[in-house]
């Protein structure tokens, strides 16, 4: 596993171009004066632990030359090894350069196959070189990374191919080329496997927890499909390994393998980035229908409820006038992180257009449905705003399946009915279609509206994830005609110039409110 992310790579014209270009010159830059190195921005607890893990690395790299001296044999393995690594990361260098430049999260780290095979097969101050080698010349080779996140993801595989090292000799009692190939054998490589796999995991994941002012492990783990694909790869290795000392010629094979897998592995990154909205990491429409659309049609042959939320941030318009587009696009970051931190992991979050969000919450009734909106609205009315004499609010419709609808579009026609019923009863307020309810706003006084003023780009805190309940309200009847200025009595938004949408239009009708 890699700790690297998106940062100075791809901030122009595109994975190979100008902003490669210039990404390499800056990381020249930072290993020539070190005072500017990104190196000291990073919070004092997780500098203290990415020195220290690369201290104790080099210190063991040290130990196991005084303590074992290296064999002959061994330099062939090294040098095939060597050479493996160098000539596949050349051969998938353009498909690695597409993938890391649109991977937003920690990714699973493909040479771990040569890596592994060096784990089992050679002396740890061989395969620390081995582990050295590859990740200098990939940085050289495909892209210029932050270098202090390079040399901890090195420093933590070389630890983690230590006690993976250490497990097989201890268990094993000799070396693998001296290891009968059965059961037992293959027992101890599996479970060495698995050790160098959860010891680089752990250390990655400490050092991004750290790293971060308010962590979610949430975000910051990796996905499953990224878990077995490193477990295939590592997995690759031992078979690398045992080719090596048995039949070298099968490494040719390997290598094929390998590339197929890499395209693969970029395509499936492709679609997903497909799916995503850019602007807050949320499914976009697209996505979330597809996904919404599946998890339906397992809740009808379950015979299951399910929960929908639309939820619309109140005088959005207003916000933008007043602070500027990109102020704008931090309040929806931080409503997704809001709404993301309030539900669970297997609900369905996305940003349907502009301001608009909506959730799918599968196996929840009518009452947990309200609580869940309930909540949500309560974090987002508690976001702290450039100004403090602002408050965000937002209007949430729920509806049920299949209760309300039996399909996804009447679904959504359901809660969006109900999302203009709050906002007609006064806005900042959950309604469940079906109910009626008092027409004045929550608190007794309209929600205060943000007075334009000069253009402000200040970022936006991330919330707190604790959850608050407060009493559930009823809204307007259904039938009664909608009052808010910027609607016909029908409940058909009137179209106005200007609107601003953050970047996307709108999936199903606008919402200008």
């Amino acid at each position: 596993m890699s700790i690297n992310q998106v940062s100075v790579a791809g901030a122009g014209g595109g994975p190979g171009g100008v902003g490669a270009m210039s990404a390499r010159l800056r990381g020249q830059l930072r290993l020539v004066k070190p005072a500017s190195w990104e190196l000291w921005e990073v919070p004092t607890k997780a500098l203290w632990f990415i020195l220290t893990v690369d201290a104790i690395a080099v210190g063991v790299v040290a130990f196991s030359l005084v303590r074992t001296p290296i064999q002959r044999a061994e330099l062939l393995p090294f040098l095939a090894l060597i050479a493996c690594g160098a000539f596949y990361i050349e051969a998938s260098r353009s498909i690695e350069r597409i993938r890391e430049y649109y991977a937003g999260t920690p990714h699973g780290d493909l040479n771990s196959v040569w890596l592994f095979a060096g784990v089992v097969l050679l002396h740890p101050a061989l395969t620390a070189v081995v582990i050295v080698t590859s990740y200098v010349y990939r940085w050289v080779r495909v892209r210029h990374r932050v270098v202090y996140r390079q040399t901890f993801s090195t420093a933590a595989t070389i630890l983690s191919g230590y006690l993976a090292h250490w497990f097989v000799h201890s268990v094993g009692g000799t070396t693998f080329q001296h290891m009968d190939l059965n059961l037992t054998t293959f027992s101890v490589l599996v479970a060495a496997a698995a050790i160098f796999l959860v010891a680089n995991f752990a250390f990655i994941l400490v050092a991004i927890v750290m790293s971060l002012p308010t962590p979610r492990l949430r975000s910051v783990l990796t996905v499953p499909g990224d878990l077995a694909l490193e477990t295939a790869t590592v997995a690759l290795g031992i078979l690398l390994a045992w080719a090596l000392v048995d039949w070298p010629i099968a490494m040719v094979l390997i290598i094929g393998v390998m590339l197929v897998l890499h395209r693969n592995v970029l395509i499936r990154q492709l679609r997903e980035k497909a799916r995503t909205d850019p602007k807050t990491g949320l499914l976009n429409a697209a996505g979330w229908s597809t996904a919404v659309d599946a998890e339906l049609a397992r809740a009808a042959r379950s015979q299951l409820p399910s929960g929908l939320l639309v939820i619309d941030l109140d005088h959005f318009k207003l916000f933008n006038d007043a602070y500027g587009h990109l102020a704008g696009d931090d309040i929806l970051r931080a409503v997704a992180r809001t709404i993301s931190a309030e539900v669970r992991a297997y609900d369905i979050v996305g940003r349907f257009g502009g301001e608009e969000f909506v959730v799918l919450l599968p196996g929840t009734t009518d009452a947990e449905t309200v609580h869940v909106a309930e909540r949500i609205r309560s974090r987002i009315a508690a976001l702290p705003l450039p100004s403090p004499d602002d408050q965000l609010t937002v209007s949430i419709g729920v509806a049920s399946f299949p209760q309300h609808a039996e399909t996804l579009d009447e679904l959504l026609h359901s809660a969006d009915m109900a999302m203009y019923a709050a906002k007609a009863a006064g806005r900042d307020r959950v309604h469940l279609a079906g109910t009626a309810g008092p027409e004045t706003p929550r608190n007794g006084s309209a929600v205060p509206k943000p007075t334009p003023v000069a253009r402000m780009t200040a970022p936006m805190p991330a919330p707190m994830s604790t959850p608050v309940s407060t009493p559930v309200s009823t809204p307007v009847p259904m039938g009664t005609p909608l009052t808010d200025p910027l609607h016909s009595p029908l409940g058909q938004p009137l179209p106005e110039s200007g609107a601003h949408t953050n970047g996307h239009a709108p999936a199903s009708k606008p919402h200008t409110v």
